[in-house]
């Protein structure tokens, strides 16, 4: 998977997300860990969306 960059409304419900886990007291190695998670799926919905023709490697 490529380091394709997300867009800005990706980013702030990720950061929406990230929020919610600390305000229920998730920390440390599990809040990085979910933070990596969710950009790996973001990224591979966009890259999903993009369909066949646009995908490059």
């Amino acid at each position: 998977m490529t380091e394709t960059p997300i867009s800005a409304a990706v980013q702030k419900e990720i950061r929406t997300m990230l929020f919610g886990l600390i305000a229920a007291g998730i920390r440390g190695n599990q809040l990085d860990e979910a933070r990596k998670e969710a950009v790996l799926q973001a990224r591979k919905l966009q890259t999903d969306s993009a369909g066949p023709a646009k995908v490059t490697k």
